[in-house]
């Protein structure tokens, strides 16, 4: 059974919106793990009506993903963890495939699901590395095939190999923490594969539930993210030049925005300018975000 083998673990914060849709397909897992980022609904209480056998772990505060998924992992006593969003449903096949899969590539260090947006349409799950031009859509894979990017909302992890390579960047609080985890992976010379006939159904950012703050807080860990990661593999002068680009470009598209009344896009852009003008007294920090923030 697939649950020898593999060990589901996900983060939650404030999911109990979507955890009916999501979790039912895990029911059949002996061992689950759920890390909850202190959700202040009932998140918890939701995953032990729909899952009893589950092991709750108390983050203690909000940790963002990739801190609380090395929480989880570090309890994972089965060959493989199965790292999924919340807002993730399995295939009902899609376990059993992805056992298939980890003993058909003993060597892959992560293993990926095909991940659709919707029934039919393929989700941007996988793609060369966050500074390569990637095409757009993603094409359906026919086959099994390499990747150097999967997406963290659903992979496989080969714990043999990943406990070699290390786990998550624990700088990182939001975004771009599986681009750092792929490219460690990849340089470390382990192959990242997708599984074709394991599916999974991925409603993009329904984790939590949508509102101004989420907003405006999602795109100031994106654009923090995106200038961390560029320093860390490509250097603190193409660093300085994204945070000047993305800074000024923002700050001139957001009056019109103000103007026009557009919230969202005011958010937005708002939020890059904010994390633009921070980054540089948060690169010296262990932590993206500290507790005082």
């Amino acid at each position: 059974m697939p649950d020898k083998l593999i060990t589901p673990v996900l983060v939650t914060y404030n999911t109990s919106h979507i955890l009916p849709w999501s979790l039912p397909p895990l029911a059949a897992c002996a061992d689950v793990i759920v890390v909850d980022n202190q959700s202040s609904d009932d998140t918890v209480q939701t995953v032990h009506r729909l899952l009893p056998q589950a092991r709750v772990i108390a983050a203690g505060s909000n940790l963002g993903f990739g801190r609380a998924n090395n929480l989880g992992l570090a309890q994972v006593t089965t060959d493989y963890a199965l790292l999924l969003n919340p807002d993730a449903r399995l295939d009902p096949d899609a376990l059993e495939q992805l056992r298939l899969a980890a003993l058909a590539y003993p060597e892959a260090a992560i293993i990926a699901p095909v991940i659709y947006d919707a029934p039919g349409q393929v989700g941007d799950f996988f793609r060369g590395p966050f500074y390569a031009h990637a095409a757009r859509p993603a094409p359906e894979p026919a086959g099994d095939l390499c990747a150097d990017f999967v997406t963290g909302a659903a992979m496989l992890l080969n714990l043999r190999l990943m406990r070699e390579v290390g786990f998550f960047d624990p700088w990182f609080f939001l975004y771009f923490e599986d681009d750092d985890l792929c490219l460690r992976v990849r340089r470390a010379g382990h192959p990242i594969m997708v599984a074709h006939r394991a599916k999974v159904e991925h409603h993009t950012r329904q984790s939590s539930a949508p509102s101004a703050r989420t907003s405006y807080r999602r795109m100031y860990c994106m654009t923090l993210s995106k200038l961390y990661i560029t320093r860390k593999y490509l250097g603190t002068a193409r660093c300085a030049a994204a945070a000047l680009r993305i800074g000024l470009g923002s700050a001139i598209a957001l009056l019109p925005q103000l103007l026009l009344l557009r919230t969202d896009r005011t958010l937005k852009l708002a939020a890059r300018c904010a994390a633009s003008a921070a980054i540089w007294r948060r690169l010296g920090r262990r932590h993206c975000f500290e507790a005082v923030d």
